[in-house]
C-alpha cells in the first residue's frame, strides 16, 4: 500500500501555528502522522526552521512536537513579536514496520540538510537557515531525492513469528504504536515490546549486492486477540489505548 509523502498545510504567507494548532480538525491530521513542518519565530523574522514529528513513535507525538513550539514563543498578538508562524507541514502515516531512519520524512529532512549547508547561521543549527521560502518548499516537493516513500524491509510474517518463537513465558513489557488498516477487513496491529529479544535473520541490499545480516530485536506486531494471550499484554494494550483515545481501532 502507498504511503507517499502527502501535505496538509501549504501557505509562502504562513498563519500563526497556536490558533491552527486549535482546531480540531487540525489536530486529527496530525494523528498517527510523521511530519515535515516548516516554521518561522515572529521574534526571528530573518531565519525559518524546519524540522520533523512523530518519527519514533505515531501517535499525538506529531502534534505534541509542534505544541512544544507554543509552550516556548506563546500566541503572537498585534503589537509584539511573541509566537510562531507556520508555513507547511507534509506527513504519511506512522508506520510502526519502518524503522525512523528509514522514513520518508527522516530522510527529506537528512536531504534537506545536505542541500542547505550553505544557508546556515553559525551557531543556529542546521535546521534554521536563511533560505527563500520559496527554495525551500521546491526542494521538500523534489521527487528527484526519492524520499517521498518508507523504506520497509520486507519479511514474511510467518518468518517473523517462527524466528520470535514467542511463548508463553514471554512478558509484554509496552506497547509503543498501532497501524490500523484503512480498508478492508484486517485489524489493528500493535508494535509489542518483550521482556527478551529474538534474533532476526534478513537479506538486505547493500552497494548493489543482496547481503545476510542478523540482529537482536525486542518488538513484533500483533493482533490485540494475540496480544492478551501473553503476561501483561491486555493491560500494556489497553494502557496505550487509553493515551491515545482519538486514534481507530480494528480489534
Amino acid at each position: 500500500m502507498s504511503n507517499k509523502v502527502k501535505t496538509i498545510y501549504e501557505s509562502p504567507d504562513g498563519i500563526e501555528l497556536k490558533p491552527w494548532l486549535d482546531i480540531q480538525s487540525n489536530r486529527r491530521l496530525l494523528d498517527n502522522k510523521r511530519i515535515l513542518y516548516v516554521v518561522r519565530a515572529n521574534i526571528d523574522n530573518s531565519l525559518i526552521k524546519f524540522g520533523i514529528g512523530g518519527v519514533e513513535h505515531g501517535g499525538t507525538s506529531a502534534f505534541g512536537r509542534l505544541l512544544q513550539y507554543i509552550n516556548y514563543y506563546g500566541e503572537g498578538g498585534e503589537f509584539d513579536c511573541k509566537g510562531i508562524k507556520l508555513f507547511l507541514i507534509v506527513a504519511n502515516e506512522y508506520n510502526p514496520n519502518v524503522e525512523g531512519k528509514n522514513s520518508a520524512i527522516f530522510r527529506k529532512e537528512k536531504f534537506l540538510k545536505a542541500q542547505l549547508k550553505g544557508d546556515t547561521m553559525s551557531g543556529r543549527g542546521t535546521e534554521r537557515v536563511t533560505t527563500n521560502i520559496r527554495k525551500l518548499f521546491n526542494l521538500i516537493y523534489q521527487t528527484s531525492n526519492k524520499t517521498d516513500e518508507d523504506l520497509e524491509i520486507q519479511r514474511k510474517k510467518s518468518e517473523r513469528l517462527e524466528q520470535a518463537n514467542i511463548t508463553s513465558e514471554d512478558q509484554v513489557m509496552k506497547v509503543s504504536a498501532h497501524l490500523t488498516p484503512k480498508t478492508g477487513t484486517g485489524k489493528t496491529e500493535y508494535r509489542v515490546h518483550w521482556s527478551r529479544p529474538y534474533i532476526l535473520t534478513e537479506k538486505v541490499r547493500e552497494n548493489g549486492r543482496m547481503v545476510t545480516k542478523t540482529k537482536e530485536v525486542f518488538t513484533t506486531n500483533e493482533t490485540y486477540k494475540n496480544l492478551v494471550t501473553f503476561r501483561d499484554g491486555k493491560q500494556k494494550a489497553d494502557e496505550y489505548k487509553a493515551k491515545h483515545p482519538r486514534a481507530k481501532y480494528k480489534d
